[in-house]
C-alpha cells in the first residue's frame, strides 16, 4: 500500500535532518577549506566548481548567483557536457575523463585559483580527472562528495565529505546529497565574500542593481548603514552612480563621487573603519 502524502513528507524532513548532522561532523574540513579558499580570493584567485549532472548544476547556481549579490567574477561553474547539460541531460558525458581535463584547461587555471570538484558519489570519472589535472599543476583543489572513502575525497588537498549512506529514493542524488551540496557551496561562497569585506554586518554592500527589487535593496542598505531617510538614500545613490559602497564613503568621509573611488581603489581599504 501507498504511503500517504502526510508520512512522505514526515520521512523527507527526517532524512534533511539527518543530512544536516552528517554535515556538522564536516565543520573543521568547512573551516579549513573556506580559510584556505579565502586566502585565494583575496588574491583574486577564482573558484571554479566542477561537476556533471545535479552537481555541476549547483556549482553554476551558486557561480552565477555571486555576480549579482557580491559583485565578483570570482567564481566559475563548469558542468560535464556544457550549456546544453544545464537544462537537458547529457548522457555519457560524465564518464568521459578527457572532457574533464580539456573542458579545465580552457579555463586556464592560475596559481590562486581553486578546483572544487563536486560529486555525490565522489566516483564521477569527468570530475575526477579534472582534479587530478588541477593537482598536476598545482592548485589548490577541493573535493566535496557524499562518500568519504571516494576517490575524489582521496585525491583532493582539501575535503567535504559527509557521509550520505541511502537516499530516501534509491540513486537519486539531488536528493540528501543535492542538499548537502548547496548548503556547502553557499558556505563557501558567501563566507570568503564576507572575508573578503564584501559585507557589512549582514549588509550585501557591493549588490548590483540590475534590476528594481535591487535597486531598493541598495538604497535601504545606504540608509540603513548611513542612518538616513529612504529618499536622501536614494539621492545619494545617484550621486554615487548606483554604488551602495561608493555612496557610503561620500557620505560619511563627506566627499565626491572621484574622492570616494580613490578610496576605494586603496590596497586594503576598509569599510569598518571609515564608518567608524
Amino acid at each position: 500500500m501507498s504511503m500517504k502524502t502526510k508520512e512522505l513528507v514526515e520521512q523527507f524532513l527526517k532524512k534533511e535532518e539527518e543530512t544536516i548532522k552528517s554535515l556538522r561532523k564536516e565543520k573543521n574540513n568547512l573551516i579549513e577549506t573556506i580559510n584556505e579558499i579565502s586566502k585565494r580570493v583575496n588574491k583574486n584567485g577564482r573558484v571554479v566548481y566542477i561537476g556533471a549532472g545535479t552537481s555541476g548544476r549547483l556549482g553554476i547556481l551558486d557561480a552565477v548567483e555571486c555576480k549579482p549579490t557580491f559583485n565578483t567574477d570570482l567564481f566559475l561553474g563548469v558542468i560535464a557536457g556544457g550549456k546544453k547539460a544545464i537544462f537537458k541531460s547529457k548522457e555519457g558525458a560524465e564518464d568521459d575523463e578527457k572532457l574533464g581535463i580539456s573542458d579545465i584547461k580552457k579555463i586556464k587555471l592560475k596559481k590562486n585559483d581553486v578546483a572544487v570538484g563536486i560529486s555525490a558519489s565522489g566516483e564521477t570519472p569527468y570530475t575526477v580527472s579534472a582534479i587530478k589535472y588541477a593537482n598536476k599543476i598545482g592548485i589548490l583543489t577541493v573535493g566535496i562528495a557524499s562518500n568519504p572513502k571516494s576517490t575524489l575525497v582521496k585525491i583532493s588537498k582539501c575535503k567535504i565529505a559527509p557521509l550520505i549512506e541511502r537516499e530516501i529514493i534509491q540513486g537519486s542524488s539531488r536528493l540528501s546529497s543535492g542538499t548537502v551540496q548547496k548548503i556547502i557551496l553557499n558556505m563557501i561562497s558567501s563566507i570568503s565574500m564576507i572575508n573578503a569585506g564584501k559585507v557589512y554586518g549582514d549588509l550585501m554592500i557591493d549588490v548590483q542593481p540590475t534590476n528594481k527589487k535591487l535597486v531598493k535593496r541598495a538604497v535601504n542598505i545606504i540608509a540603513i548603514i548611513c542612518k538616513i531617510p529612504f529618499d536622501k538614500a536614494l539621492i545619494l545613490f545617484k550621486q554615487s552612480n548606483r554604488n551602495a559602497r561608493v555612496a557610503i564613503i561620500m557620505h560619511y568621509k563627506k566627499c565626491d563621487l572621484n574622492t570616494a573611488k580613490k578610496l576605494l581603489s586603496k590596497p586594503n581599504f576598509n569599510l569598518t573603519s571609515v564608518i567608524a
